[in-house]
């Protein structure tokens, strides 16, 4: 593989109970995918968010999307007010004061993805531009778009509503394997149901759910669905654009 065909698998473990003295709305955070693994533009992270409300925040020049992975609540940014249950994708433009409410009894889980990554020249550079809004949709109100045999995707927040950067998209593999292809854009990926296996370059790597995995631009790569129920993946890349625009590896099997 060339010095930019790079991939990063990793999985997530348990975040530990939350302190029963800590007060409402005490969040949890492990990033998972930032510049340590080498992505450039992404910041991927799983928030753990306890029964409560969480304190304000901003991005100041970063672009966020969210997917609830379990529990219901509300994301509060300006003022919007947009209702949360799993299966939900939002965006959160930077330069918007925000927070998330959890009536629990279970905790909200979100896997958070930032683009820029905060913090770096290119974040700085955006700062002081104008936004969009907030905006949550559900993927039940999404059609499936075919990908290939026995894959299909559903797009949640792109372009559509107002996000810049990055889309972010559920995908479904069956039980089979993609050919080996390339992507021009930068990808995060979490897993969120299913078992398979990840294959980039000449590597071969299980994954399952809670499994997190980087794709650096040019890595040939594909997933395979190794087991015997419905892979189920949530994506994010960067630049914006569609899941299905990919080139096949000539050379891959």
């Amino acid at each position: 593989m060339s010095e930019h065909a790079a991939f990063h698998v990793g999985r997530l473990g348990p975040l530990g109970p939350v302190d029963a003295s800590a007060s409402g709305g005490v969040v949890r955070e492990r990033v998972t995918i930032d510049a340590a693994v080498g992505c450039r533009n992404l910041e991927q992270r799983v928030l753990d968010i306890a029964p409560g409300r969480t304190p304000s925040a901003r991005n100041a020049a970063s672009e966020e999307v969210g997917y609830v992975v379990s529990g219901r609540g509300r994301l509060v940014a300006g003022s919007e007010t947009l209702e949360l249950r799993p299966g939900c994708g939002m965006l959160i433009p930077p330069g918007v004061d925000h927070h998330l409410e959890n009536d629990g009894p279970q905790d909200l889980v979100v896997v958070s993805v930032r683009a820029p990554q905060p913090g770096v020249a290119e974040a700085a550079r955006e700062a002081g531009r104008a936004s969009s809004t907030a905006a949550a949709v559900h993927e039940d109100d999404e059609h499936p778009l075919p990908a290939g045999d026995d894959r299909t995707f559903k797009l949640l927040i792109d372009p559509r509503y107002g996000a810049r950067h990055v889309t972010q998209f559920v995908g479904f593999i069956e039980r089979s394997r993609a050919p080996m292809h390339t992507h021009t854009y930068e990808e995060v990926i979490f897993l969120l149901a299913g078992s398979g296996v990840v294959h980039a370059g000449d590597h071969r790597v299980p994954i399952s759910a809670g499994s997190f995995v980087y794709l650096a631009p040019g890595t040939p790569h594909c997933l395979e669905n190794a087991g015997t129920q419905t892979l189920r993946l949530l994506g994010v890349f960067s630049p914006a654009g569609s899941p299905a625009d990919k080139r096949e590896d000539a050379h891959g099997s």
